[in-house]
């Protein structure tokens, strides 16, 4: 009777979605140059077009085979992703500095594109919904004022500082530490110290240096906008999809218009392997270890040295390893490595013989490894990765090699101790276990709470929080702090004052009898 449940559950919520929802005209931008980006929101968008609406997508990137209700739109720009490995060298200050430069190159990119620009000036566009992949682009916000239509966000790292501004929701700077720290949410003081003066440095970065470039792209783009920038910020998201989910992340407080969808992007019907894989991981004696720094590095620009190191260490492995490298004229073992441009990442860790994973760390890969079971061992290059494989290690399914770091020793020993373990493989399989016991597939989940916005439009203020109209004296009560400092302060001095005009009255109030003898003595 039990394996019968999810089936009708999932029948129930088809029919539900299918008798509530009729077909809406659905505008998706998802503007960075991140390919694992670009997956997040075409995965969204082509279950979207099999759903019956009219999706438009504008990204950098087309996706193969498109169906007839999926239009494209293309923003062109330069590639910043191969100065990546420049930045695994500078603090996390520098690149916080140099995500704004990113985030300013792509929003500039999209709203000067062609294509966009004739969306934005034709008078018969019309859009029933938003769906805008939050990346401190808040001048894209404008796109939902100009089609007159409801936003939802989608996370693609996950919560963090920028989802929090736009849904209002806390983040204990106790427990929860920033995206480009690499530390946990078990933080000693100086790490929590750490935390609060890099959240102070980011605030000071978006207020003065980040917002008021939005600001300028806003003003530019939407001179005719019926809201402000602010106004957007505050009021304009109905709602946000987080990339993440509470069994592979750590505990943090969310509002009612943040919902956790993470792992929607991975195939639940595995497709097969293409035969030259296929064959290459099922005649291993020894299984596979699979290797990708994901869609954004290109290894080709890796410092050579490394790029030996990781040669070697491989070479020594009894595993067959494969490898996704820019450059297939990688000087390798053709029989021991195979190296491929592109690979179907989740089909082959999906594999029962991939033993191991060596990744960046990025979230969709972390994911894909918790999915099908694969412990890792992570090299993180830039962004959110750090925290990512600190959080693989601390849980026990995965160990880091910091790619300052990377030598000969430390990677073997990571690998060694990683296959070698079984500690490892048993603590990642358990949290898939709990990572797939869900009611509702999370593409279900993000269907349907689509489906919610789509159904109600503007009318979504319901989940959104009180605090998003508090200023920050009144969202952190320092008014009422300050209020109750200036009382105990008043009441002290007086207390004070009191008490020393009573001791000073004790003490002048009657002579003692001494002092009376004495003068009665004086007198005679």
């Amino acid at each position: 009777m039990a394996r019968w449940v999810p089936c009708v559950t999932a029948i129930l919520y088809v029919v539900y979605c299918a008798t509530q929802s009729d077909a809406a005209r659905i505008l998706g931008i998802f503007p960075t140059t991140s390919k694992s980006h670009w997956i997040l929101g075409t995965a969204l968008m082509k279950e979207l077009a099999k759903n019956g609406h009219e999706v438009t997508v504008m990204s950098p990137f087309k996706l193969p085979n498109r169906p007839a209700n999926y239009r494209e739109i293309e923003i062109v720009y330069s590639n910043v992703m191969d100065r990546i490995f420049d930045a695994t060298a500078d603090s996390a200050v520098s690149n916080l500095l140099e995500m704004r430069q990113f985030v300013e190159e792509t929003t500039n990119a999209t709203l000067t594109s062609p294509a966009v620009q004739r969306l934005l000036q034709s008078p018969d566009e019309a859009f029933d919904l938003l769906l805008l992949e939050i990346f401190m682009d808040d001048a894209l916000l404008g796109f939902g004022d100009r089609f007159r239509c409801p936003i939802v966000g989608m996370s693609t790292f996950g919560a963090n500082t920028f989802i929090n501004d736009l849904t209002g929701a806390p983040q204990p700077l106790s427990y929860v530490p920033h995206q480009m720290l690499s530390f946990t949410n078990d933080m000693t003081f100086w790490q929590r110290l750490t935390n609060v003066a890099f959240h102070g440095v980011e605030a000071f970065v978006m207020r003065y240096m980040y917002l008021p470039m939005m600001q300028h792209y806003y003003d530019q783009f939407f001179p005719g906008a019926t809201r402000s920038m602010e106004e957007m910020r505050r009021r304009g998201v109905a709602l946000v999809l987080i990339n993440s989910h509470f069994s592979m992340s750590y505990p943090r407080p969310y509002t009612p218009n943040m919902v956790e969808v993470g792992g929607f992007h991975v195939n639940r019907e595995v497709n097969p392997l293409p035969e030259d894989i296929k064959t290459f991981i099922e005649s291993s004696d020894h299984g596979v270890i699979y290797f990708s720094l994901g869609g954004n590095v290109k290894p080709s620009k890796m410092d050579p040295r490394k790029r030996d190191t990781l040669v070697k260490v491989l070479s020594d492995m009894r595993e067959r390893i494969i490898w996704k490298w820019d450059d297939e004229t990688l000087p390798v073992d053709k029989h021991k490595f195979l190296v491929r441009r592109w690979l179907p990442q989740d089909d082959i860790l999906a594999h029962p013989r991939v033993r191991l994973f060596i990744t960046h760390g990025g979230l969709l890969s972390c994911t894909e490894a918790i999915y099908h079971g694969v412990p890792i061992v992570a090299i993180p290059i830039f962004g959110d990765q750090s925290l990512n494989a600190a959080r693989a290690e601390q849980a026990g399914w995965g160990t880091v090699v910091r790619y300052q770091e990377l030598d000969e020793e430390r990677f073997r020993t990571a690998l060694v101790a990683v296959l070698n373990e079984e500690r490892y493989t048993a603590t990642v399989r358990q949290i898939s276990e709990r990572f797939r016991d869900q009611p509702l597939t999370p593409m279900q989940t993000a269907m349907f709470w689509i489906g919610y916005v789509l159904r109600r439009g503007m009318a979504v203020e319901h989940l959104s929080t009180p605090a998003q109209d508090l200023t920050p004296i009144q969202y952190h009560n320092l008014d009422v702090y300050a209020f109750i400092g200036t009382v105990f302060g008043t009441l002290t001095v007086l207390f004070g004052m009191i008490l020393k005009q009573c001791i000073r009255s004790l003490s002048t109030k009657k002579p003692s009898v001494d002092a009376r003898d004495d003068r009665r003595k004086k007198r005679k």
